[in-house]
């Protein structure tokens, strides 16, 4: 031994260590609750602002849903009971088999006609509603060959197109004689040809279309 006092530096130092350790404890803990509390405080200001989106989003798609109903309010109200809105147009699908000039007749009465197409959008609106023959309010009873709707407005290019067409036979109008020796005068919309136009016999019993102005 060189006769150091090592007890002495035990008592000297141990003391310091200690000392040390705990004067760094509490700023230590400070520091962490006040981190806490800033994290605690985002979270709780995020989750506020998100409920604030969420609520605004809430109050949108409930307006957007309450005028979606006043619209379709005002849709119904524009065409009678039984009459589908389409174009600015009411129409009336049947589900009655009768004679064309019977369907014209009672369209009439209804308040409409037959069913007069104007565009390929309409044409296109009336076979996705259809899945049975329909008659349209176009007739050559007149004069064969001259195909007039039934506010003597002939058959524009447009119409022409939406003859069935046949790759080695004569296309529609073909003017068939064999079910009525008057021939084929009125024109449905038939399901068996691909939903396109085909004249047939007027004594034929089919569904109808009927057509009016809407109320709006």
């Amino acid at each position: 031994m060189d006769g150091t006092n090592y007890e002495n530096d035990v008592l000297v130092f141990s003391p310091r260590r200690h000392a040390g350790r705990s004067g760094r404890g509490p700023d230590s803990l400070s520091k962490r609750i006040k981190v806490l509390m800033a994290v605690l405080s985002f979270t709780l200001i995020s989750s506020l602002i998100a409920l604030r989106v969420v609520g605004a989003l809430y109050v949108s798609k409930a307006e957007q849903l309450d005028l979606l109903k006043v619209q379709q309010s005002n849709i119904s109200r524009a065409c009678a009971e039984g009459w589908v809105f389409h174009g600015g147009k009411c129409y009336f699908f049947s589900n009655v088999l009768i004679k064309w000039t019977q369907s014209r007749d009672q369209c009439v009465s209804m308040g409409g006609h037959l069913v007069i197409i104007n565009s390929q959008e309409e044409q296109n609106f009336l076979v996705s509603s259809i899945v049975y023959d329909h008659w349209i309010g176009l007739n050559d009873l007149e004069t064969e060959g001259q195909w007039l709707w039934v506010d003597n407005t002939p058959l524009n290019e447009t119409g022409v197109e939406f003859w069935y067409k046949r790759t080695n036979e004569k296309s529609e109008p073909d003017n068939w004689m064999g079910d009525n020796p008057l021939g084929e005068n009125c024109a449905n919309i038939n399901v068996e040809w691909d939903k396109m136009w085909v004249d047939s016999s007027c004594e034929y019993d089919a569904r109808f279309v009927c057509e009016s102005i809407s109320a709006n």
